[in-house]
């Protein structure tokens, strides 16, 4: 059984630009019923929902 990610990305905003990052929980967990997209730039979190992708 292979195990991916989600392929949900993000666009987020650093000081040194905006930097695109890719959501690290397991593949089809939204259709699970957990809706909050997660990934880590360096030590931070990011976190959002399909609605917010954009900003």
């Amino acid at each position: 059984m292979e195990i991916t990610t989600c392929p949900a990305t993000k666009t987020t905003t650093t000081a040194t630009g905006d930097v695109a990052v890719r959501c690290a929980k397991p593949a089809g967990h939204v259709e699970s019923g957990d809706p909050r997209h997660e990934a880590r730039l360096g030590a931070f979190p990011v976190r959002w929902q399909e609605s917010q992708a954009g900003r």
